[in-house]
Parts: structure tokens; sequence; C-alpha cells
């Protein structure tokens, strides 16, 4: 099968959202873990347009994402060979999706492979997911929040050793510690690789209260 029409769907806020190419599986992955995004309907409005032979014709984009600062974007997902190979067909398209988009108080992107594959980004989401949603151990959570805290910005492995005497006990609290990144109570910048070197800290206040 050809990797570009791989169909499934991906779990956001508990609904399943279909994807048609591992490209915008992959896009739904970033969303799911964008604790910004507050909803994300799948092939969202049917846009009249007209065609340049005067024609009228219809375009679907991909996705609408709603976030939780009240800003609506559609979004069309696009390799960007096909963006180029295409473009003449698409581009009245993307101006009706613009103009259909003012109209409705919403904004209109272009995202492809670069913008989705062309960082750390994606990896860590699909890394970090899988430590997202599994039980919470409260203690070592707390007791590695605190640690941090009073640390201040460090890295992965210099708090696991600052908070465990033993080696045993440090690997029982990585998984802990990649929970608390992957629910952003411990922050760290997902732009780059993430790695047990990769700077980490907590925000103002955490781990005192």
């Amino acid at each position: 099968m050809n990797h570009r029409s791989v169909t499934g769907k991906v779990a956001i806020g508990g609904i399943s959202i279909p994807f048609e190419s591992s490209l915008e599986r992959d896009f739904l992955i970033m969303l799911d873990f964008d604790p910004m995004v507050v909803d994300v309907f799948e092939q969202p409005v049917r846009i009249t347009y007209e065609s340049d032979e005067g024609r009228e014709r219809f375009y679907t984009p991909d996705y609408l994402v709603g976030y939780d600062n009240g800003e609506r974007v559609i979004y069309e997902v696009k390799y960007r060979a096909n963006l180029k190979d295409e473009w003449s067909k698409l581009k009245p398209k993307f101006r009706a999706a613009i103009r259909y988009s003012k109209l409705n108080d919403m904004k209109f992107k272009i995202i492809t492979d670069a913008e989705i594959r062309g960082t750390s980004y994606l990896a860590n989401a699909k890394f970090l997911r899988t430590y997202r949603d599994q039980t919470p151990n409260f203690s070592i959570e707390e007791h590695l929040v605190r640690t941090l805290a009073i640390l201040g910005e460090t890295t992965p492995e210099k708090l696991l050793i600052a908070a465990y005497w033993t080696l045993e006990n440090r690997m029982k609290a990585m998984a802990s510690l990649w929970r608390l990144v992957a629910i952003r109570r411990v922050q760290v910048d997902l732009r780059g690789p993430l790695t047990m070197a990769s700077s980490i800290w907590v925000t103002a206040g955490e781990g005192f209260v």
C-alpha cells in the first residue's frame, strides 16, 4: 500500500478522527498532543467555487480545528511535492477557502510535510503519548516535581540522580518523569530532540504548593 493513501483513525479527546494518508495521521497526532486544541472535525465544510472555465465546483478541506483561545482554523494537509505539481488546479480551491474562512471568522492554512515532519516535535509527540494516559504514581510524580523546583532548570538525567540514590529507583521513576513532560507539568522545548540531556524545568510556583 502506498504510504500516502493509508487510512485509519486517531483518537483525539475521546473521539476518533479519520485520516486518509500517513501525513494526515501525523498531523492528527500533533493536534492530539497540543493542549490548545479543543475540537477537530474531519472534512468539515463543502465550499462552492467557480473554476477558471466558469463552472461550479466544490472543495472539501481536510480539517477544522478549534483552539481554546477561540480561534478556528481550516487546514488543508498536503505533501509539498503534490502542492507544487498540482498548484494550478489547487489555487482556485484555496482562494475560495480563504474567502469562506474570512466570511465565517476563521483562518485557512495549508500545512505540509515540511511543517509536520520537519522538526522533532512529531517524534516527541509519538513518544510522549504512550506515557500521557498511563496510571500516575502520584508519590513519585510529586517528589520529582518538588526536586526539580528546588534544582531549577536541569536535565532528566540530573533530576533522577538528585531524586533517587539507586539506579533501580531512577529507572522506576523514569516513566513518571516522561508522563509529567507529556502532561506539561515538567516543561521542555519539544521542537528539539528529547533526550536525557534535554533542558527541563517547572513553571514558577510549581512544586511549592
